[in-house]
């Protein structure tokens, strides 16, 4: 491109954005000290531009105003109008969309990323988008835009949201307006999908919605990587004999799952002292206890656990019932506001349950785990339910019990995509170990093992495991031949 070129000209020459548009959204050209000839994008509020975003016109490089926290670009349409509105990946993209007659139209900050980590300017203004009829979606047709549709439809749970599919060969709706026209853009805004209508959707496998690739998160070391997989948007059970550790080595693997994985994970460890999360996660962190640990430790590790950690402490000054919708309440925040791609239920025994007058327990568990598996894979996240067993037949020593062990429903073994136990066993030298035993897998191929059984040590100092014998009994899933 000739670097000669005017600002306002690239725009609407290359881009082919109107000019008096451009002139009504403040859009000028400048000189950037960085970057050179470059347009900048007005950021307003109640009609003051408080910052900007600057766009070279010879190359793909970007600069922002510094110091300065910017919300929606356009935001101010948001407080204006009463048809839907339109979120973008991109300030151009939004100005396309404009000139296309969906005059509420809006644009991320800074794009989107796989991660989702930029979603906190929607959740800003969560409520101007609720007042709109409905919200449409018309992110970029790659990998990355891909999941942007289904947070956004997470925010705003209960709200008519929208996705926009582009014609071949465009990824975004810029390239709509310069390749096909104004025309074309507008029919794509007015074609868009729901992305969860009432009662289901009925569609072809060409016309899937969009969303983001399946995603195991792993422990990251051996063994546990051939027992345990975490799937987004699945639902796992964990039980074991009572005083076998179970909520100990679920905070373990969970701590090394942040870590491996670089997520959040929430917790809800109703029978565990929130001090003594702290403390165990501390031991997993410095391999030493949070009393003693040196100031500039502790500073550290609060730095690294305010980073991948959320602990749910339930208080009791007033009439809330910790029961099922408390329980959906507490996960759509954790997944949908702080971002957590795991959560653990730590026990399920701890909730309030509550049939409904003349309903059994099974069928009430039943219903309730379908619920908790919903909502895993509507909000994008894995659910980790730690329940106690029953009490058992012991036959001389402690049996390791399954999904069917669990009390009043068969369910607890049908419904997850991964089944594991905590259990407590000695070898014929009488020394102890640890057992994981992996009971229900349900996508061998995708997590790579089978059910089978792990030994270990634990190491209480550390919050810590190694591996009990060499020759631990483990199958790994066969490749299809």
């Amino acid at each position: 491109m000739n670097t000669s070129i005017d600002p306002i000209r690239y725009l609407t020459e290359v881009r082919k954005l109107d000019g008096a548009l451009l002139a009504h959204m403040g859009v000028k050209a400048v000189n950037h000290d960085q970057i050179g000839p470059a347009v900048a994008l007005p950021y307003r509020r109640d009609g003051k531009i408080y910052a900007a975003k600057f766009r070279a016109v010879d190359r793909k490089e970007w600069r922002s105003s510094q110091g300065v926290t910017r919300a929606l670009f356009n935001e101010d349409c948001l407080r204006e109008g009463d048809g839907p509105v339109v979120i973008t990946e991109g300030e151009i993209d939004a100005l396309s969309i404009i000139q296309a007659g969906y005059t509420r139209a809006v644009s991320l900050p800074d794009g989107w990323t796989a991660e989702g980590g930029k979603r906190q300017v929607l959740i800003d203004a969560e409520d101007a988008l609720r007042r709109a009829p409905y919200v449409i979606v018309a992110g970029d047709a790659d990998e990355v835009g891909a999941s942007l549709p289904k947070t956004v439809a997470n925010i705003l749970a209960g709200q008519d949201v929208r996705y926009v599919r582009w014609p071949d060969g465009c990824k975004d709706a810029n390239d709509v307006l310069v390749h096909l026209g104004e025309g074309d853009l507008s029919k794509c805004l007015t074609q868009a999908k729901r992305i969860d209508p009432p009662g289901g959707i009925i569609t072809g496998i060409s016309d899937l919605p969009p969303l983001p690739d399946r995603r195991v998160l792993r422990v990251g070391m051996k063994p546990y990587d051939f027992g345990l997989a975490f799937e987004v948007g699945t639902m796992s059970v964990g039980t074991g004999t009572p005083g076998a550790g179970k909520s100990t080595f679920v905070t373990f693997a969970a701590y090394h799952v942040a870590v491996n994985e670089q997520i959040r994970v929430g917790i809800l460890g109703f029978e565990t002292h929130p001090y003594r999360i702290r403390d165990q996660l501390a031991r997993l962190y410095g391999r030493k206890p949070w009393d003693d640990m040196e100031p500039s430790d502790r500073a550290n590790f609060c730095q690294f656990a305010d980073a991948h950690f959320r602990i749910v402490q339930r208080t009791f000054d007033d009439d809330t019932l910790h029961h099922l919708e408390w329980l959906r309440a507490t996960i759509y925040t954790l997944a949908v506001r702080d971002e957590c791609k795991l959560i653990v239920v730590d026990p399920w025994n701890e909730l309030e349950h509550l049939p409904n007058p003349g309903e059994s327990m099974t069928a009430y568990i039943n219903f309730a785990l379908q619920q908790i598996r919903q909502w895993a894979e509507q909000y994008d996240t894995h659910i980790c339910l730690i329940a106690h067993p029953r009490k058992m037949l012991t036959d001389g020593k402690p049996r390791c019990p399954t999904g069917y062990d669990i009390a009043d429903s068969a369910a607890f073994y049908n419904k997850p995509a991964l089944g594991f136990s905590v259990h407590k066993g000695e070898n014929e030298e009488g020394e102890q170990y640890v057992e994981i035993n992996t009971w229900k897998v349900r996508e061998t191929q995708l997590y790579g093992f089978s059910p089978g059984v792990i030994r270990l040590k634990f190491h209480p100092h550390a919050m810590s495991y190694t591996r009990f014998e060499a020759d631990a009994k483990f199958s790994r899933a066969k490749e299809d031949a």
